[in-house]
């Protein structure tokens, strides 16, 4: 199901296809137990097994708190710091953990593949992946505890690593990365498209660093094994409030989603059926489309490599490695 990360409520449970066939107390019962503790008392990574080569990304995962359970579809990991565990979520949410599963040809993320991702210690870039990583995963209030307990004040220093005078460091000026506190808020993750992509971008960057590749070798992963990705972000672009369109329809922004939907089945102006086109429209000949309100001109094409290879030299010269 999509979800409108801009309209979230503070708490929200997802829809499941699965239920409890049996009572609750025999349910816990038969719980697996990591350490002498139910698996679901942890923070976990998760991720969905099954995959193929084809698709956008090899691996889905998230960050979970306790509670939730999975059924056999899904796999989680924890480590024995729950610092640790929230890096992982970061490191398998970028472009060199994917490409080890893409080249491995596996149509099934098992935990014999999964064990083999790198986790760097005690690496000088470890804050700037955890802002990052907590910052795109700390969508609701269950994800108090984990923010509050991991919160530091050095990410007030922290910043975008585009160039602010440039049409994406304008997008993003709207939310500046290091503008959060130690208490958990409705502000505190990030919920536009431009911000999530940009966090995303600027953790491949760091995890290239952290595993000791080059930018150049970056992005040739990017340009070998990631062909979905790049046909999607070649027909992207984002308004200058950061709200993604697409042409294809597998990327669409929540908005754009909403929009066709609500003009192919006639509740609004066939025009809307297409919020590519009236984005080149716009393109051709800026102010010539009425957007009602939906999107803000002008628009910004995104360049991955050119944006990987800025935050690659960012991060590198902003310390020892």
């Amino acid at each position: 199901s999509d979800w409108d990360l801009e309209a979230l409520p503070e708490r929200v449970i997802p829809r499941t296809n699965y239920q409890r066939a049996c009572d609750r107390d025999t349910y816990d019962a038969n719980l697996a137990h990591w350490n002498g503790k139910p698996y679901t008392d942890s923070w976990r990574v998760a991720w969905r097994r099954m995959t193929q080569p084809g698709l956008e990304r090899s691996v889905q995962a998230t960050l979970v708190p306790p509670g939730p359970a999975h059924c056999n579809t899904v796999h989680t990991y924890a480590l024995r710091a729950e610092s640790g565990t929230a890096r992982l979520a970061g490191l398998t949410s970028t472009l060199p953990l994917d490409y080890l599963v893409k080249v491995s040809g596996k149509s099934d993320v098992q935990d014999e593949l999964a064990r083999r991702f790198p986790l760097p210690k005690d690496h000088p870039l470890d804050q700037a992946l955890l802002l990052r990583t907590l910052r795109l995963n700390c969508l609701t209030a269950d994800y108090v505890p984990l923010w509050e307990e991991r919160f530091d004040p050095a990410w007030a220093t922290d910043a975008w690593t585009a160039e602010p005078d440039s049409p994406c460091g304008r997008i993003l000026a709207r939310v500046p990365l290091g503008d959060v506190g130690p208490t958990w808020s409705m502000a505190t993750p990030l919920r536009r498209d431009a911000e999530r992509r940009m966090a995303l971008v600027e953790l491949d960057a760091i995890a290239a660093i952290m595993l000791g590749l080059s930018a150049e070798q970056l992005c040739a992963m990017y340009r070998t094994q990631f062909a979905v990705l790049r046909k999607y972000e070649y027909a992207m672009a984002f308004d200058a409030e950061g709200r993604k369109v697409c042409a294809h329809h597998q990327s669409a922004g929540y908005r754009q989603s909403q929009l066709q939907a609500q003009a192919k089945d006639g509740e609004r102006d066939k025009r809307w059926q297409s919020v590519w086109k009236l984005v080149l429209a716009e393109e051709d000949e800026p102010g010539s489309v009425d957007w009602e309100g939906e999107f803000t001109p002008p628009f910004t094409r995104p360049d991955r490599e050119a944006e990987m290879t800025a935050a690659y030299h960012h991060f590198s010269s902003a310390g020892p490695q």
